[in-house]
């Protein structure tokens, strides 16, 4: 029949594409960048904890169905990224041989596979996953216009429910010389990170158009911006050049408790002092006696470091100093 329309008319006709449809099937470029700066951060963290020369390589961010995520035989570290009142889970998923040999690394074994992970393990998983995450939320502080914080939550044998349709996953090459090569795939629902990287594209506020009598009244009470004086900036950089080469002890305040005599009097070897700080916790790192930085235990060439996540500016530092 002539008159009869075709179904790509009859498809225009009821508006075309649903715009919804495209929405879901884009992948945003923060998302996208912030996944990638994760892998410097693991490639990083995990050549510092295992003194090895590890090498990450970013395969590629996908969007995938939940029916499409592979869970069997895998270990779940969760991961909470939150972003002011708005959150989203990432989980790492990590093959449960690879996943044993990265806690025995961090155990500060060889790296050996094992059959089964205990509780040992997974705790070893989770410090491993803050560090790298600690690591990251330091770089995109200057890499993303956008408050991120990072919250390992646990480490898991069971690998909890996607219920959602679309997901973000990014897949990691992890090439652990001499010992075996690995994957970790760390997934996030799209929706909830889309949500977070939209404030970035509102974040730039539109230019105001101000009254010209305004802007007259404003150039009348102007006071002038104050200046240091140049003799001043002078000497206090000169007195500065004579410290450089002075001595400081740097302290590692891991904890510290308070105990009646009594009890301290109790102790014996093998007795356990239970200090006052979380493992997760940051230490202190204390120069000439006042906290100037915090950071994470890490294992270098066999002996213990610190590596800093926070630290105070150069100013703070140098005005420590004085005691």
């Amino acid at each position: 029949m002539a008159d009869e329309l075709s179904q790509d008319e009859i498809d225009q006709l009821f508006g075309g594409t649903d715009e919804s449809d495209n929405a879901d099937n884009q992948v945003n470029e923060t998302a996208k960048k912030l996944f990638d700066l994760l892998n410097a951060s693991l490639e990083e963290v995990l050549k510092t904890a295992f003194s090895l020369e590890v090498v990450s390589k970013f395969i590629d961010l996908k969007l995938s169905n939940k029916d499409d995520i592979a869970t069997e035989n895998k270990i779940s570290v969760n991961i909470e990224l939150s972003s002011e009142d708005k959150s989203v889970l990432l989980v790492a998923l990590i093959d449960k041989r690879f996943a044993s040999i990265l806690s025995d690394l961090m155990l500060m074994g060889p790296g050996e596979a094992k059959d089964e992970l205990t509780d040992e393990d997974l705790d070893a998983l989770k410090e491993l996953f803050s560090q790298v995450f600690g690591n990251l939320s330091t770089v995109v502080k200057e890499q993303i216009p956008v408050v991120l914080e990072f919250a390992v939550k646990d480490a898991s044998l069971e690998v909890g429910e996607f219920s959602q349709d679309n997901y973000y996953c990014a897949q990691y090459d992890i090439a652990l010389p001499n010992i075996e090569d690995g994957t970790i795939e760390i997934c996030a629902d799209k929706s909830l990170m889309d949500d977070i990287f939209k404030k970035e594209e509102t974040q730039e506020e539109e230019p105001q158009e101000v009254p010209f009598s305004d802007v007259e009244e404003a150039t009348v009470v102007e006071q002038p911006k104050e200046t240091p004086a140049p003799a001043e900036v002078s000497v206090s950089a000169k007195n500065l050049d004579l410290i450089m080469d002075i001595d400081l002890e740097v302290k590692i305040r891991i904890g510290e408790k308070q105990m009646l005599i009594k009890d301290i009097l109790d102790l014996k070897d093998g007795s356990i002092i239970e200090l006052d700080k979380n493992i997760e916790e940051p230490m202190d790192i204390l120069v000439n006696g006042k906290v100037v930085a915090q950071g994470v235990v890490v294992v270098v060439g066999g002996k213990f470091g610190v590596k800093i996540t926070k630290i105070q500016t150069k100013e703070q530092r140098i005005k420590s100093l004085g005691g």
